[in-house]
C-alpha cells in the first residue's frame, strides 16, 4: 500500500509539473497568472492537491519512529470516522461546536464590523475606539479564559465569550482597516455632490467596504474554530475539543485524527460557502477586480 501511494505522489507530481511547464507557469506570480489555467486544469489541481495530502500522510504512516506513537493511515481513520458516524456520536458532536461558533462569532461579527465601520470613518470614535482597540487586541485571548469562568462559570455562555472576546477586536480593527483603505475619489465625488457625513457613511463607505468585510470575517471565523477547542477543553461535556481530549486521555489515536480533521472538513465548507456568497452579493466587486 505504501508503495502505491509513493508511485500516485510522484505521478501526480509529474502531472502538476507538466501542466506548469508547458504554459510557463512554473515561477509565475499568483495574481498575475490565476486567468491563465483553464476550468478544467483548475478542478484538476483542486483534486491533486487532496490527492497529494493523502498519498503523504499514507506514507508518513508507514515510519515508525522509536518512542512515537504510530500515525494512522488515511483507511483507518475513515474507518474509524464511519463508526464514529454510525454511533452518531460525530455528528453529535460537531453539531454542538457549530452551535457555539455560530453564536459567539455571529455576536462578535455584528459588534466588531458596527465598531469598525463607524471608528474607520468617524474621526472622533477613530481616536476613542483605535487606542484601546490596539491594547486590547495584542493581549493574547486564551488570557481572559480564567476570567471569563470566574464571571460565567464553565456553562455555554463562557464558551460563547471566549469565541467573542478571540476574535472581536481583530475583526475591529481589520475592518477600520478596509475603511480607510477606501478609494479617496469616491469619497471626494460624494462631498463635491454635497452629500452629509452620514449619508457619506451610509452610500458610499458601507457599500464599497461589505466585500472586504465578508473577506475579514471569512479569515476570522477560522481564528474562531481556534479559541473554541481552547474553551472546550476545559469543562466541556461535549464538543469536537472535548472529543479530541478525551480521545488523546484514552490514546484512541484513529478518533483524534477524525475530530481534528473534522474541523477541516468544516472550515472549507464554510470558506467556500462564504466565498460563493460574496460572488453572488458582491458580483461589480469582483468584475472590477478583473479589470
Amino acid at each position: 500500500m505504501k508503495w502505491l501511494s509513493i508511485s500516485i505522489f510522484i505521478t501526480v507530481t509529474a502531472l502538476i509539473w507538466l501542466i506548469f511547464h508547458r504554459q510557463r507557469l512554473l515561477s509565475a506570480f499568483s495574481v498575475f497568472s490565476k486567468g491563465k489555467l483553464n476550468r478544467r486544469h483548475k478542478i484538476l489541481l483542486w483534486a491533486s492537491s487532496f490527492v497529494l495530502f493523502l498519498a503523504l500522510w499514507d506514507i508518513l504512516s508507514g515510519i515508525e519512529p522509536e518512542g512515537i506513537n504510530k500515525i494512522p493511515s488515511p483507511i483507518q481513520t475513515v474507518v474509524a470516522a464511519g463508526r464514529l458516524l454510525v454511533s452518531g456520536k460525530l455528528l453529535e458532536e460537531a453539531s454542538i461546536s457549530c452551535l457555539r461558533v455560530i453564536v459567539g462569532f455571529t455576536v462578535a461579527s455584528i459588534v466588531g464590523v458596527a465598531i469598525g465601520l463607524i471608528a474607520g470613518s468617524f474621526l472622533l470614535a477613530n481616536r476613542l475606539i483605535q487606542p484601546v482597540n490596539s491594547f486590547l487586541r495584542y493581549i493574547p485571548p486564551t488570557a481572559f479564559i480564567s476570567l471569563l469562568i470566574v464571571y460565567f462559570g464553565i456553562g455555554e455562555t463562557y464558551k460563547y465569550a471566549v469565541i467573542f472576546f478571540g476574535v472581536i477586536f481583530f475583526i475591529t480593527q481589520m475592518v477600520i482597516d478596509v475603511v480607510e483603505d477606501i478609494d479617496r475619489r469616491y469619497l471626494e465625488m460624494a462631498l463635491t455632490t454635497g452629500y452629509s457625513n452620514w449619508r457619506i457613511f451610509r452610500e458610499v463607505v458601507m457599500p464599497a467596504s461589505w466585500p472586504r468585510v465578508l473577506d475579514v470575517l471569512r479569515i476570522n471565523l477560522s481564528a474562531s474554530w481556534t479559541f473554541l477547542v481552547a474553551a472546550e477543553l476545559i469543562g466541556a461535556q461535549k464538543g469536537l475539543g472535548h472529543l479530541i481530549a478525551v480521545s488523546q486521555r484514552y490514546l484512541r489515536i484513529d478518533d483524534l485524527y477524525v475530530g481534528i480533521l473534522t474541523f477541516g472538513l468544516i472550515g472549507i465548507v464554510t470558506d467556500r460557502g462564504l466565498e460563493w456568497l460574496s460572488r453572488v452579493l458582491f458580483r461589480w466587486h469582483y468584475v472590477s477586480i478583473k479589470q
